[in-house]
């Protein structure tokens, strides 16, 4: 059986809010509440400004009312839409401060004093709304004091309704305190979504790094495996060949692991389709009649219906068949082996053991073999191996692998 080559790092399922807030998100709001505003602002001043028409010349109060509550009308609509918004705040900008600035000009008579006030001012703190969101925020400032200054000025004008001093102050400072009120608010807010922003591009980016080491790493241990379990394997098998079989079994091997290793290198992923354990066994007692080893191994009619993802069954015939190398390597002559594969409530569990000379599993080994072949790979596919052993008394590798929904408390501990 030759199980499908892997390379691929599982990617980690990023977890996060459905609907961050960005300042796209953020941006979108509060231009739907300029909307609103210029709705609830524009009729309010519509019978207002019906009732001074009258009194204005005809041709610009025509025009002024089609001007100014025009482009409120488009302004609305922009806003829900969420395009155009800039540039239509800022016609509606233009278009108030020509209004404002023509006002003292605009009735018939212009040495009467009018009983009220223009009724431009109750938009006034809509258009400096708008101001926020068609400018920059020092423009936007500048057109905040600028609109409240001209206001104090056409206040006191007989269009204006020719008040005191003090009054067009007072008129003027609630457009200014109203208008700096939005002007801080949305500064706030898009400051807010741009640190959110800043800070989830950042996390993006260090999430995609841990994700490209991790797939390093994982195809450093692999290739690591592929050559220490393959490529010295063969090398071993082709020195101790002294046969015209033995000879044509390590070259098959370096064949196999040549393949493998060219696989490896050029990415090629491992397939979707999942594997029967019964299928793993299979491949360990191809692998040791190709070794030509002297073990035993359990019955394949034991070995229950389990299935295990591609990757998982290659890692755990690859790490048993090192640990049958290592067996034969350094286990000594006339060792005997037993290899056993089941699975037990959904934890697949494959135990190589031998009878051999052992050694102290508290001295830390260094082996490739050990370390890369047999932990670094049953570790790298989220099993637990297991490594018992003493000098004179023998070594067991244990290597397990649970399915997802095992229960964490049958992991089992390292030890090497």
């Amino acid at each position: 059986m030759s199980l499908p080559e892997s390379n691929d790092a599982p990617t980690p399922q990023r977890r996060g809010p459905s609907k961050p807030v960005t300042g796209l998100a953020v941006e979108r709001v509060l231009e739907r509440s300029l909307s609103i505003m210029s709705l609830v602002f524009g009729a309010q001043a519509v019978p207002i400004a019906m009732a001074q028409s009258p009194s204005l010349r005809p041709s610009w109060a025509l025009l002024m009312l089609v001007l100014v509550f025009g482009s409120f009308l488009v302004l609305v609509v922009a806003g829900f839409v969420g395009r155009f918004v800039p540039y239509v705040a800022s016609i509606t900008c233009v278009v108030f401060v020509v209004a404002l600035a023509t006002w003292p000009f605009a009735f018939p008579d212009l040495t009467q004093v009018q009983p009220s006030g223009p009724w431009l001012w109750y938009v006034c703190n809509m258009v400096l709304a708008a101001a926020v969101f068609a400018f920059s925020t020092w423009v936007a400032t500048a057109y905040l004091f600028i609109i409240p200054g001209l206001f104090f000025y056409v206040r006191q004008t007989p269009a204006g309704g020719g008040v005191a001093p003090g009054q067009a102050a007072l008129d003027a400072s609630y457009a200014i305190v109203l208008g700096a009120a939005v002007l801080i608010l949305v500064s706030l807010l898009r400051r807010a979504a741009q640190s959110v922003d800043i800070a989830q591009s950042a996390a993006v980016s260090r999430y995609s790094e841990a994700v490209r080491q991790h797939a390093t790493e994982l195809e450093r241990v692999q290739v690591d495996s592929i050559v220490h379990d393959g490529v010295l394997t063969a090398f071993i098998s082709a020195g101790k060949a002294d046969t015209p079989r033995a000879r044509s079994l390590a070259a098959a091997m370096a064949k196999t692991s040549m393949d493998r290793l060219g696989e490896a290198m050029a990415g090629h992923g491992a397939a979707d389709l999942p594997v029967p354990l019964i299928d793993v066994h299979e491949r360990i007692r191809e692998a040791m009649a190709q070794l030509d080893t002297e073990a035993e191994i359990s019955d394949a009619r034991l070995v229950p219906a389990m299935l295990l993802p591609a990757d998982i069954a290659e890692a755990l015939g690859d790490a048993t068949i090192q640990a049958v190398v290592n067996s034969c390597q350094h286990a000594g002559d006339g060792a005997s082996r037993y290899i056993q594969v089941r699975a037990v409530g959904g934890v697949a569990e494959i135990v190589v053991a031998d009878d051999g000379a052992g050694y102290d599993t508290s001295v830390k080994s260094e082996r490739l073999g050990v370390r890369v072949s047999i932990l670094e790979r049953v570790n790298g596919i989220g099993g637990v191996a297991a490594i018992t052993s003493a000098p004179g008394h023998g070594t067991v590798v244990t290597l397990r692998w649970a399915s997802e929904s095992e229960p964490a408390d049958r992991a089992m501990a390292v030890r090497v």
